[in-house]
């Protein structure tokens, strides 16, 4: 978890150079979400508002905003907030995006937010990337290979759509006509079935039983034509996966706690059913 900084208390060149993009600024406010960028503000102007995220160019994650701003030319069929800029000066790396003003989606059963999330999987079902930068995208094959038995079995996750694979529920902003993907760290290109088995695991982490997380999966044709063999291995693979966070987080955060059973219970849940 990286400490916040305020917006006061950045460089001043760091903030000039901001200003450089967004115009004089006449408030700005420290972003309470979200715990992985030191600098995340919301920055007002005349002419509107900016979210504005940033890291240190010679931090360990900073890739993950290389491919924030390598993925956002796809984004165009408005599922994630448009980005508006991007620099690296300074000693920092930067992100300006456009600004959303919304609440985080809630994945309980019976929850609204479901129903808007499913057009928005839709859309972004249908964006393919047919000459990859893999040095920016990752590929789900290479993702998911130490997680099976048979690495080579791990092709069967392949694919060109492009994928966000982390729908945790910070990772959606809901407003009151649609919702918003954001946080773009992993752009992943694989199976289009994959994104919703993502889902499942976090429906299930919010209470979802695992035949009411895969009723929602299934209104997604991908997901619904998927081979099911092919979800059994990537159910287990994420078993393995969620196990090694659990046991890697040395303060077992309710949510680690939560995922990893998740995985389980899907898991067993494949492999017993009729």
């Amino acid at each position: 978890m990286e400490q916040r900084i305020a917006w006061n208390d950045l460089p001043a060149t760091l903030r000039r150079a901001i200003e450089a993009r967004t115009g004089p600024i006449t408030a700005a406010r420290t972003a309470t979400a979200g715990e992985n960028s030191p600098l995340a503000a919301i920055v007002e102007t005349a002419d509107g508002t900016t979210f504005v995220k940033g890291l240190p160019s010679g931090h360990r994650r900073v890739i993950t905003q290389v491919r924030e701003a390598a993925v956002a030319p796809l984004l165009v069929r408005g599922i994630s907030p448009a980005l508006r800029w991007s620099f690296d000066e300074d000693g920092w790396n930067v992100l300006g995006y456009e600004y959303v003003e919304g609440r985080h989606a809630d994945y309980s059963p019976g929850s609204d937010d479901l129903e808007m999330l499913v057009p928005l999987m839709r859309v972004l079902g249908e964006i393919t990337v047919e000459a990859p930068n893999v040095g920016v995208f990752k590929l789900a094959e290479d993702r998911w290979k130490t997680y099976v038995e048979d690495p080579e079995a791990a092709r069967v996750f392949s694919g060109t759509t492009l994928t966000h694979t982390d729908w945790a529920p910070h990772n959606v902003l809901v407003t009151p006509d649609r919702v918003w993907l954001i946080d773009w760290a992993w752009p992943t290109l694989g199976a289009a079935w994959t994104d919703p088995a993502h889902w499942i695991i976090r429906l299930m982490a919010a209470g979802h039983t695992a035949q009411q997380a895969e009723a929602q999966a299934l209104r997604l044709l991908a997901f619904a034509a998927a081979d099911p063999a092919h979800i059994d291995l990537f159910a287990a693979a994420n078993v393995r996966l969620w196990n090694e966070i659990e046991q890697a987080d040395a303060g077992a955060r309710s949510w680690t706690i939560a995922m990893a059973k998740a995985a389980r219970d899907w898991s067993a849940y494949r492999h017993t059913e009729p």
